[in-house]
């Protein structure tokens, strides 16, 4: 029954169709056209995605994956190269070359089997490379394939490109998958506005400062605040802010000195207002998230994350910032004890001044009672905010702060005050005063007083002084009290504010320095045991990917494969090191202290002209050092045997030019560690040496085989003999006490010429010794824990150069070289080609040398290996 009901309407519904649907009745049928149904558009969307296997160098088994809204992407190509650079919140470079004969375009398809790339790697290679986060291989192996390509014109317009790679060998792999469109436009989210109202404020009473200023709260566990909180504004600091969106430069210079560098996204030429979540470290941030990284008084991170907001900004026509409220808060090393503050910055020279008629009467200022110390010197300065010199600036240098002089020189009376700031002062004697005493200097003017800051003053300032007490002994002054008052006057006119000054001061107060303080902080940097020995003498250094001293590397030295040389005398640390690399290390403690002592030194400069109450720090080398540094010292353990230090362990952590990336380091010294390199290590089997037959079977020679491309042979071979060179040779050393040898070959042979090459043993062989000397480089730049090799000819040589040589045979008759047999090969400017020989030079014998060789025999040392 119910299969008749469904045939009958089915039935019915045919009819209806076949009538119009029961319309007009037209007699003519038509069948209606169907809608239109636009088929999905497929996302033509840019991404990169990255899964790393555990043990897999590169990415270090993790899993990546970016698009154009959440990172930096470009894609270039030139012949059959590709090229991919990603700048997210990890950055990574990948290079494709498919090689073949076909050099024009890449091809879809499958490439097995591929090597490592290197730059300038030949069009018809191969190759394939992926890394990123200061993470790479030195040999790898894998595959490619490119499933789809399109370009328009010259370039790719579109790829997917799947790849497999094992770096250095190993078992695990990074997998990889890229696909790109040039018309992409996706883009990442712009700050949010508002932020968020939960976000960290600072307390109400921060906006109480005078002027610009900063404050920071951190958190137990925070390496950089250590837990404390600081306020800073015109008064006790100097705030100044630089730059625009790419990098914004923030520095507070009070007690402490803080630095920040700032990146907005990019894309935009103004730092734009809002809230920027999961922003990293500054040199390595995601350019469309932005970037924050602060340091303070020599502490930093590593790495960190954090967000920021700009709640308000303004910038000028070359999108300078000249105003900005900032709050933030930071993690180094994934942590969970944060680091927040908050910035409000005006630039001066937007807050109007009222001029100020000129300088008040004289005496009429006075420190305030409350604001000075109970005893020893002190110097109270106090400026206006708008005097151009100290700019608001309310500084208190004590002894404990600073180190005071007084002297009279010329009929003037200078002081001058050093620590977190210098001062300087000097002051003329009244027309016809034969000695400064108490009194009112009135109408000062035309250099009569004079004040600088750190080095800086005014020109032509007017003011006065009043001496409220002044002591002599034996034509000395000993005692000093004196009040000022400067008003600057420069091109523009008189400055909109007077700074002031008072001073007291005793020759016989001594400083009052504090020492290190005993408390080290836990999270201050030591190096994994794993990387240092467990005895002797060594430096180990590591340097973060964005710091300029060190380069991005590691380093260790010890004994055996350097020359470490220390001077240190009282409070004083010199260390120069003679390695692959050549460093030099300073340390010196706060000025009144003559040994040093354990403990942290906090927030040192690398300048001469140092906080004496702090102490200074520098480190560096091989062409790279720091124009201003901050630094903190851990000192673990300091020896002294009278006033001669013998044994030291010291941490340093320095950032160059105040920047986030930090050079750290541990030394340990002990100036009874009497190792040193051992001797020429025994001959390899199969070291090169000159074709069978070749050689003469005595007497002086010089056999050279040149690679084509080698510098200095260029591609020949020489034998030259005492048929046609003249030989001439010496080994008294220039440059210092090890062995040393030097062979001139001056040949008529043609296309021969005038060759040199110089030989030197390793510290503290006086002697050579049959045996292998490698890993030598050119003499007199070589590490000497190995010796070095120097070889050039006819006015050609290596700027630098690595290289061996093999002593076969040495004869020596008293302190005197008598023969040498060596073999060597030399890589100009450490490049692949090289040049090769094998000498034989024995000493032109005479009636007397004979007679007195005679009388020495049992000094003769004589070994071959041939």
């Amino acid at each position: 029954m119910i299969r008749l009901v469904r045939f009958l309407l089915a039935l019915l519904l045919v009819l209806l169709n076949g009538c119009g649907g029961g319309g007009s009745g037209s007699p003519t049928a038509s069948t209606p056209t169907p809608p239109v149904v636009t088929p999905p558009v497929t996302a033509r969307l840019t991404k990169i995605t990255l899964q790393s296997d555990a043990g897999d160098l590169i990415g270090a088994g993790g899993s990546f994956s970016y698009s154009l809204s959440d990172a930096k992407i470009s894609v270039t190509s030139d012949h059959n190269q590709l090229v991919v650079r990603v700048e997210g919140d990890e950055t990574w470079t990948g290079v494709f070359q498919t090689g073949g004969t076909e050099q024009a375009q890449l091809k879809a398809g499958m490439v097995a089997d591929v090597p490592r790339y290197a730059d300038g790697m030949d069009w018809a290679k191969s190759g394939l490379t992926w890394f990123g986060e200061g993470r790479a291989c030195s040999s790898s192996s894998g595959w490619f394939s490119i499933d789809s390509v399109k370009y328009v014109g010259a370039q790719v317009s579109e790829i997917k490109v799947r790849f497999e790679r094992h770096c250095n060998g190993g078992a695990a792999a990074l997998h990889g998958e890229v696909t790109y469109y040039a018309d992409d436009a996706s883009k990442p989210p712009a700050p949010v506005v508002p932020a968020p109202a939960s976000l960290w404020r600072p307390p109400a009473d921060v906006a109480n400062s005078v002027g610009n200023y900063a404050y920071f709260e951190s958190e137990d566990g925070d390496y950089v605040g250590l837990g404390k909180t600081y306020r800073y504004d015109q008064r006790n600091a100097n705030l100044t802010v630089d730059g625009g969106v790419v990098n914004l430069n923030i520095a507070i210079q009070g007690r402490e000195l803080w630095s920040a560098e700032l990146r907005g996204m990019s894309g935009s030429y103004n730092l734009l207002p809002g809230y920027y979540p999961a922003v990293h470290g500054s040199r390595f941030d995601n350019p469309v998230k932005g970037g924050l990284s602060w340091t303070g008084a020599g502490r930093g991170c590593s790495k960190s994350t954090g967000w920021f907001v700009v709640d308000s900004v303004t910038s000028d026509q070359n999108f300078n910032v000249t105003a900005i409220d900032l709050r933030f808060e930071q993690h180094c090393e994934g942590r969970a004890g944060a680091l927040r503050g908050a910035i409000h910055w005006i630039s001066p020279a937007l807050v109007p001044r009222q001029p100020v008629a000129g300088n008040t009467a004289v005496g009429s200022w006075r420190a305030p009672a409350t604001a000075l110390p109970t005893g020893g010197n002190y110097l109270y300065m106090q400026s206006d905010a708008g005097e151009a010199l100290a700019k608001g600036l309310i500084d208190l240098q004590t002894s404990a702060s600073a180190q005071f002089s007084v002297d009279v020189q010329n009929n003037r009376l200078s002081f001058n005050v050093h620590g977190g700031h210098t001062w300087t002062v000097s002051l003329a004697a009244q027309p016809g005063q034969a000695q400064f005493v108490k009194g009112d200097y009135a109408k000062l003017s035309g250099g009569a007083l004079t004040v600088s800051l750190d080095s800086y003053g005014q020109f032509s300032p007017q003011g006065w002084a009043v001496i409220d007490s002044i002591s002599y002994m034996a034509g000395k002054v000993v005692a000093l009290d004196l009040r000022f008052e400067e008003l600057g006057i420069n091109g523009a006119g008189n400055d909109s504010g007077l700074l002031h000054g008072q001073l007291h001061w005793r020759a016989d107060q001594p400083d009052a320095f504090a020492g290190p303080a005993s408390a080290v902080p836990s999270l201050f940097w030591r190096p994994s045991s794993a990387n240092t020995p467990p005895a002797g003498n060594y430096v180990y250094l590591e340097s973060d990917r964005s710091d300029f001293a060190g380069n991005q590397s590691s380093y260790l030295y010890t004994s055996l494969d350097s020359l470490i040389n220390v001077t240190a005398t009282g409070n004083i640390f010199d260390l120069s090191l003679y390695g692959d690399e050549r460093w030099n290390g300073h340390f010196v403690t706060m000025r009144n202290a003559s040994q040093i002592q354990p403990g942290y030194y906090a927030g040192l400069s690398n300048s001469g002209n140092a906080d004496p109450s702090r102490g200074n720090f520098s480190w560096g080398g091989d062409g790279r050092s720091c124009n201003t540094a901050t630094s903190g010292v851990v000192v673990d353990k300091a020896t002294y045997v009278g006033n001669q230090l013998v044994e030291l362990r010291l941490r340093f952590e320095q950032h160059c030019e105040n920047d986030p990336g930090a050079l750290r380091g541990e030394i340990r010294w002990a100036a009874n560690d009497a190792q040193q390199p051992s001797g020429p290590a025994a001959m390899p089997a199969g070291l090169w040496r000159a074709p069978a037959g070749t050689l003469p079977s005595s007497g002086s020679y010089l056999y050279v085989q040149s690679d084509a491309a080698d510098a200095i042979g260029e591609g020949k071979t020489f034998l030259m003999t005492g048929n046609d060179t003249h030989f001439f040779a010496g080994w008294s050393a220039p440059y210092n006490s090890d062995a040393y040898f030097r062979l001139s070959a001056q040949s008529t042979q043609k296309g021969a010429g005038d060759w040199t090459g110089e030989f030197q043993s390793m510290i503290g062989l006086k002697k050579f010794q049959v045996g292998f000397y490698d890993h030598v480089a050119r003499v007199p730049f070589q590490n000497r824990a190995f010796g070095g090799l120097n070889w050039s000819a006819n006015g050609k040589g290596c700027n630098t150069s690595i290289g061996w040589f093999a002593v076969d045979k040495v004869v020596y008759v008293g302190d005197n070289l008598t023969a040498l047999h060596a073999r060597f090969e030399q890589h100009c400017e450490n490049l692949r080609p090289a040049l090769r020989g094998e000498l034989n030079w024995e000493a032109s014998p005479s009636p007397t040398g004979m007679r007195q060789g005679a009388g020495v025999l049992s000094e003769i040392v004589t070994r071959e290996m041939r």
